[in-house]
């Protein structure tokens, strides 16, 4: 393949990230790219496989703004996905595969998506409902068996032309299109764009020191927002990207140490499982000192798990970032000034190329310590809007450059930031997002209940829990099982309520707004959470 020279007749434009990849496989081809426990692959030959896909997508007659979506486990050919869409100038969405089946018609019919990216054992559960993805003309399945039906994925690689894609990248167009809800409860799809995804990762590597000679340890979900901006920001920088497929304590302690990782993301619970509740005879087993960055982004941070992030992780600078589909990589503070400067529950303050205020309820900049407002932030690496739906986009902005997801905070006199509320009252479990408009609107279907809100609830497992508050009509009676039952019928798992506790009235305001604060006040006392 040639790599090497200006198309003739084409605009080089390095802010949509694939001429910086190129010049990564221009530089240090044999540089390994993408590795498993099994498998490793240069930037070469990622660049190869990739251009083929692209081609062969091409080839079929995909063509700008025609959609991808992705529903599978942790692998490496998430990445190769991402850069071959690029190529192909096709977008792309990331969908959970742990959603329940009405979930995933809702998200591929919602974005419009043409082509499915998935696994063997995800297939079997979405080939019953391609009747009713009418968008839908090619499923793309990762097997190592030829399915009947389905295109197999290294057969797409195979029949692709190795010739460079050509394609007029712009950098307005579509990128990533990550589900996220609202307070409706539907999920909503942030659009990001070439342009904002390219400066998230160079921010992010410019705030964090990522560089080519990082080696990123990859086990929380790469369907995520969070995980997509770190890998994307490690392969911006031309660094390795090792992946698992999937978290398991012990054993990621054992590849980190295999792959000699430098740079470990993990939400704050899996930091936790994997070195707090740890017992120290396990953990004495393997060599961590390679680690010199370990991130947690994704869901409030503990003192615990700070703790054991420095304790266990000697060599490593230690941070924690508020992450955000829409707004990118927002804020970030290290272990030293959590600890250090006594600023236990900050979000720190915004990460490199940022620029945050906050806004009261009447319209007015807060500029006093200790004001509470809804946090504005204006950077290149803010998303476009909602897809096709323009209300949201109109909400979430203040004018053409500050926008928010509605998250209430407050700065102290040093310029730190404290979250005084999360945005829709999202609850965080395991390191996944559960929004409670969604849990609350199944169960007000079941007979006999007038009022519910669902909140999250201390959990040392998963650091929150699900827990439904409900308010019974006059002479009904509904149990907690049947609740739990009928709620497991129409959610995903992960979204059941584990616990339901049962009330006179849920609390509002005098405009019917329910106060999540009130519900969740009784259950949080005293405990160590980042909501203040």
């Amino acid at each position: 393949m040639d790599f090497i020279g200006k198309q003739p007749g084409k605009t080089t434009l390095t802010s949509n990230g694939l001429t910086t990849i190129r010049g990564h496989v221009i530089k240090r081809p044999h540089q390994i790219a993408l590795q498993t426990e099994t498998f490793s692959e240069t930037y070469a030959e990622m660049w190869q496989r990739c251009t083929q896909m692209a081609n062969a997508l091409l080839d079929k007659g995909f063509k700008k703004p025609d959609l991808a979506i992705t529903y599978m486990p942790n692998c490496y050919q998430y990445v190769e996905i991402i850069v071959a869409c690029v190529m192909a100038n096709l977008p792309l969405s990331l969908g959970n595969y742990r959603l329940t089946p009405e979930e995933i018609i809702y998200q591929i019919n919602n974005s419009g998506a043409k082509i499915i990216f998935t696994q063997a054992e995800q297939y079997e559960m979405i080939k019953p409902l391609l009747d009713r993805l009418p968008t839908v003309q090619e499923v793309i399945v990762i097997s190592d068996e030829k399915i009947e039906g389905v295109l197999n994925y290294e057969e797409l690689i195979a029949g692709g032309s190795q010739e460079e894609t050509n394609q007029d990248l712009q950098l307005e167009d579509m990128h990533l299109l990550f589900y996220t809800s609202g307070t409706t409860g539907k999920p909503k799809g942030a659009v990001r764009t070439l342009y904002c995804d390219y400066n998230m990762a160079v921010s992010t590597a410019i705030e964090l020191g990522v560089s080519r000679d990082d080696t990123l340890f990859v086990a929380a979900p790469m369907y995520a927002a969070a995980t997509a901006g770190y890998v994307y920001c490690t392969l911006l920088v031309g660094g390795t990207i090792s992946v698992t497929p999937a978290f398991i304590p012990e054993d990621s302690l054992r590849l980190i140490e295999k792959f000699k990782a430098t740079f470990v993301f993990m939400v704050p619970i899996m930091f936790k499982w994997m070195l707090a509740l740890q017992p120290q005879e396990i953990l004495d087993k393997y060599d961590l000192s390679s680690v010199r960055l370990a991130v947690s982004c994704g869901a409030p941070m503990h003192s615990d798990i700070f703790q054991a992030m420095v304790d266990k992780l000697p060599n490593a600078k230690c941070v924690n970032m508020l992450g955000v589909s829409e707004l990118g990589f927002v804020t970030a503070i290290t272990s030293d000034e959590w600890f250090g400067l006594k600023k236990e529950g900050s979000i720190g303050k915004g990460s490199f190329d940022i620029d945050m205020k906050i806004v009261d309820l009447e319209g007015n900049e807060v500029t006093e310590p200790g004001g509470i407002g809804v946090l504005y932030v204006k950077s290149p690496a803010t998303f476009n809007g909602y897809w096709q739906n323009p209300q949201g986009t109109e909400e979430s902005f203040l004018d053409d450059q500050w926008c928010s997801v509605g998250d209430m905070a407050r700065f102290d006199e040093d310029g730190y930031y404290f979250l005084v509320d999360r945005a829709q009252d999202m609850i965080v479990s395991g390191g996944t997002n559960i929004y409670p408009a969604e849990v609350e609107k199944v169960i007000m279907e079941i007979e006999g209940i007038a009022d519910v809100g669902v909140i999250g609830v201390p959990d040392d497992k998963w650091g929150e829990a699900v827990k439904a508050i409900v308010v019974l009509k006059p002479e009904h009676q509904v149990s907690e099982e049947e609740i739990i039952a009928y709620s497991r019928q129409h959610l995903a798992g992960f979204k059941i309520p584990k616990s339901v506790d049962y009330i006179d009235t849920i609390p509002r305001n005098a405009a019917g707004k329910m106060l999540k604060k009130d519900l969740r006040k009784p259950y949080w006392e005293g405990k160590d959470t980042f909501i203040s």
